[in-house]
């Protein structure tokens, strides 16, 4: 199984922070909670007595728990995006993809697996990502161009083979967004949908989509 966020957040603060101050407890006994309860199934309580701290000290700070993790992970998204790059590129670099079915469906098969490892993380970030524009900034950075760099490679290739139409990567690019990325998010992140749905079906069906949309019929 891929690491989750949660276990590369605590692997990171550990190697960079001093567990000897208070607020460093507290973000390190949150990550190690979310990470075997999940983060919906942790209270501030539990987090304030593995930490040693009082409840009231979590809520003087952060307010909120959706606010601790998201102060989490503001510190080590800097961190964690190169990681998640690394990841996917070097999966896509061990593959070989004869048509663009084939790297469409390895690619969401990819993605769809991490975000239900990391579902409660992402949960948070599609309603905040509307509001919080520092949590973009990191989201969107030059690790998501160099994704963005990867996946225009495929469209190239695809587009020589004559399987997709000579159209703008951009464009290409924002074609395969509407199609998936909305369905993606209903589907997989904010309602449960996902536990009774044939997900090969539901990767073929967007296959099909963007095939009619950008494909050579």
């Amino acid at each position: 199984m891929d690491t989750t966020i949660f276990e590369q957040l605590l692997s990171e603060t550990k190697q960079t922070s001093k567990q000897t101050d208070k607020l460093v407890r507290i973000d390190l006994s949150a990550i190690e909670l979310f990470a075997e309860k999940g983060f919906a199934n942790t209270s501030t309580k539990e987090i304030a007595s593995r930490a040693d701290v009082a409840e009231g000290t979590i809520f003087k700070h952060y307010k909120t728990k959706e606010n601790l993790l998201l102060n989490i992970l503001l510190k080590f998204l800097k961190v964690l995006m190169p990681s998640m790059k690394k990841e996917i590129l070097e999966k896509l670099s061990q593959q070989e993809f004869k048509t663009f079915s084939e790297f469409f469906d390895f690619f969401l098969r990819n993605r769809i697996d991490f975000i239900l490892a990391n579902r409660d993380v992402f949960r948070i970030f599609v309603k905040e990502l509307i509001y919080n524009d520092e949590l973009r900034t990191l989201l969107f950075s030059n690790t998501a161009a160099e994704i963005v760099e990867v996946i225009y490679k495929y469209y190239d290739q695809f587009k020589a083979t004559g399987e997709l139409r000579e159209v703008d990567n951009a464009k290409m690019l924002k074609f395969m967004l509407k199609t998936v990325l909305a369905d993606a998010v209903w589907t997989f992140m904010l309602t449960d949908y996902y536990l009774s749905l044939d997900i090969d079906q539901w990767i073929k069906e967007r296959t099909d989509e963007f095939l009619i949309g950008m494909g050579n019929h």
